[in-house]
């Protein structure tokens, strides 16, 4: 052996030993690179053929510049046939590269145990504001889950009244946020808001699926608000197409059925047996509701007394499906003065004389049957009145109400609004919709 092996053969036994993943794609060629290495190889410009065992010595040192690195990716190795100078290309290219993995230390975790009472979600608040995530600490409780959900609670604990359905919503996260819905068969979490229009359960339901979409009970942030038009078609065999159509698009995330109880009701048939369009639909969902509880999530919303009589009634396996009941309570006058009020100062306005205000509600609470979206529309028609009010006058003036505004802008309201004809309870709301 001369000068000129040694470095080729050190290269190969570095190959064997520093690439043990990928001794497997190289036998082939190391086993005729031994075989021939001492014999013979071929040129560049022949072609190796095996039974004519044509011939040429190659010196040691044309091979060791041919195989020791640097390399050339264009380069051949001659002695070879065409098939393995192709793999011996491919897999010189992917070969990656040799290093040495680094080991990190483990990181020593302090563990905090944080012993509290829950009895608001203001409480779970507290807990997000006073212990921030760190990972050198460790909880006994799942904190990253609360971080998560931080804006959703937020926002639902800055609503204005709902003291019923928030105290129950934080039943059901604390329930699911310590994951006691996973056993053998996961538990159904499909719900029901019972409350009057206006009341927010559209705007609660999103929140609901958002906060879910964030700790992992949803593969999802689908959203889907339906009505009876999204789901009944108007021919027998297309409306469970239909309705199936819409549960497949929100597989993994949440569908919010508004005025369910229209779907019993025929599209407003008050005999409570409903129509056969209606009967397909409720069937073909309430079989999705079993056949994807563990990825889907369900909401429906109402009357009380309409969702049971025009929905829960037109299939027996309803009610036991929808585990989780919520209320939304109306609101009392001081409760819509507040919404009033907050309105005024989310938009950049202003009002004088607020102690005034209290009494006013009190005396006309009856006219906003439909809470929340009716002060919305008393908000601005009480803009409208205090343009007329202060046009020609001093800039000054601007933004500011006053209780004229508000009377003015309540008899514009009652003028536009469809009031006359509702009534605060029943299913003769449904024809108005659901709406914030």
């Amino acid at each position: 052996m001369n000068n000129h092996d040694q470095p080729f053969l050190d290269y190969l036994h570095r190959i064997r030993n520093q690439a043990p993943t990928h001794v497997h794609e190289y036998v082939h060629l190391l086993f005729h690179i031994n075989q021939y290495y001492q014999n013979t190889f071929v040129p560049t410009n022949y072609t190796y053929c095996y039974q004519d065992q044509l011939q040429t010595t190659l010196s040691p040192k044309m091979v060791v510049e041919r195989f020791h690195p640097p390399y050339h990716p264009n380069k051949h190795i001659s002695s070879l046939d065409i098939s393995m100078k192709h793999d011996y290309k491919k897999n010189l290219r992917d070969m990656p590269p040799l290093e040495t993995p680094t080991v990190q230390s483990p990181i020593t975790q302090e563990k905090i145990i944080i012993e509290c009472t829950i009895t608001s979600l203001k409480d779970l608040l507290d807990i997000i504001e006073k212990y921030p995530l760190h990972p050198a600490i460790e909880y006994n409780i799942d904190l990253k889950a609360l971080h998560n959900i931080k804006d959703e609670l937020h926002e639902i604990n800055e609503m204005i009244g709902l003291k019923t359905f928030k105290d129950n919503l934080l039943d059901q996260l604390l329930y699911f946020i310590q994951h006691l819905h996973i056993n053998h068969e996961h538990d159904f979490k499909h719900m029901v808001i019972y409350g009057p229009p206006g009341s927010g359960k559209t705007q609660v339901a999103k929140l609901i699926g958002s906060m879910y979409a964030k700790l992992g009970i949803l593969k999802n942030g689908v959203f889907r608000k339906v009505t009876r038009n999204d789901l009944v078609a108007g021919f027998l065999g297309q409306t469970a197409i239909k309705t199936n159509k819409v549960i497949q698009e929100c597989l993994g995330g949440c569908l919010f059925i508004d005025e369910v109880y229209s779907l019993g009701s025929g599209g407003g048939n008050s005999s409570g047996d409903g129509d056969s369009f209606s009967k397909e639909c409720i069937d073909t969902l309430c079989e999705a509701l079993s056949d994807h509880k563990e990825d889907l999530m369900v909401i429906v919303a109402g009357y009380e007394d309409d969702v049971k009589e025009f929905f829960f009634k037109m299939n027996s396996g309803l009610p036991s499906r929808f585990i989780w009941r919520f209320t939304v309570e109306e609101y009392s006058a001081k409760e819509l003065m507040q919404i009033f009020l907050q309105k005024v100062e989310i938009n950049g306005w202003h009002f004088t004389h607020t102690a005034e205000l209290p009494q006013w509600f009190e005396n006309h609470r009856k006219d906003f049957a439909y809470y929340g979206r009716d002060i919305e529309m008393l908000f601005t028609y009480t803009k409208v009145a205090h343009g007329r009010r202060i046009y020609g006058k001093s800039p000054e003036l601007r933004k500011y109400l006053t209780i004229q505004d508000l009377n003015t802008g309540r008899e514009y309201f009652l003028k536009h609004s469809d009031h006359s004809s509702v009534q605060k309870k029943g299913l003769s709301d449904s024809c108005f919709g659901l709406y914030l």
